[in-house]
């Protein structure tokens, strides 16, 4: 059970992975837009230096802006360790609930840290941050219990069968909300750097940085993981794990490298529209 928890599939796993999956996003979208881009392993690098760097706390900068980074990395592992992926580590009553909050207070704790900060363009960030949370959160709580209420489940289980096939819309739901918890283009607007000089990652160096950009990389290999297990019929064994997971990702990067940022009331009325398609599969789930 510790072995599960801390190395595999576990806490080790989870972060590995994540950063292999975060070097392979950036060489896939290199080679779409015709450039060598880095190395897959740079990624390693980049958190290695940035551990090892001076970290600056600015002298406007609120309590908090410490222990939000960590938080949100803590919340980020936390969902990941219920994600069942070949079987359940920890598994209970009501455990998607706790995915679903998880998932969320990670994002709403890297935004509170970039508030902490007191800079203008961080709270600006922040406060996109929190807005973009109010137009996904809907469309992705849907789309995570609809299988969930279709199988009369009450804690999360890897579903044989491709549930995206029988509930398209809510799949559909759940992929772009991916896009938006994760700050993918179109969605990158809570750190548009051509507006906000980074968002809420403005004043933050060193490891507090490390700790933002980990927590990222592991909520997105959270997330393909939580996706598999419920519309993309489980992975039996790690081969098929990683196939289903770099397609997954693929489309990610394809999504990323295609669109343009979208204005933030743009962003409101895309996901609450999804919510109401969602709300379909929801519907179909309840009534039939």
């Amino acid at each position: 059970m510790i072995f599960d928890i801390l190395i595999y599939p576990g806490i080790l796993f989870i972060l590995a992975s994540a950063i292999l999956y975060s070097g392979i996003m950036r060489k896939l979208a290199a080679r779409m837009q015709n450039r060598i881009g880095p190395p897959i392993y740079q990624v390693f690098y980049d958190i290695a230096k940035l551990t090892g760097k001076q970290g600056i706390r600015p002298v406007q900068a609120k309590p908090g802006y410490t222990m939000f980074p960590a938080i949100a990395l803590a919340s980020a592992l936390t969902a990941g360790l219920l994600v069942p992926i070949y079987s359940t580590i920890i598994s209970f009553p009501g455990d998607y609930i706790v995915i679903i909050y998880f998932l969320l207070f990670s994002s709403a704790a890297m935004f509170l840290a970039g508030y902490a900060s007191a800079n203008n363009f961080a709270v600006v960030g922040a406060i996109r941050g929190i807005v973009l949370i109010l137009a996904y959160e809907l469309p992705f709580i849907i789309a995570v219990i609809v299988p969930m209420l279709a199988f009369s489940l009450n804690s999360i289980h890897i579903f044989d069968t491709w549930l995206i096939a029988y509930y398209p819309l809510a799949a559909i739901s759940m992929f772009l909300s991916i896009l938006a918890k994760v700050e993918i283009p179109p969605f990158h607007i809570p750190n548009a750097h051509q507006e906000i000089v980074g968002g809420y990652t403005a004043e933050f160096t060193g490891k507090r940085l490390a700790l933002i950009e980990l927590t990222t990389m592991v909520k997105t290999f959270v997330l393909i993981l939580l996706m598999i297990c419920l519309y993309l019929g489980g992975a039996q064994n790690i081969f098929v794990l990683a196939a289903k997971s770099l397609a997954v990702l693929l489309a990610l990067t394809v999504a990323r490298v295609l669109f343009a940022r979208l204005r933030i009331e743009q962003a409101l009325r895309f996901y609450w529209l999804f919510a109401l398609v969602a709300a379909i599969d929801l519907l179909r789930v309840i009534w039939i």
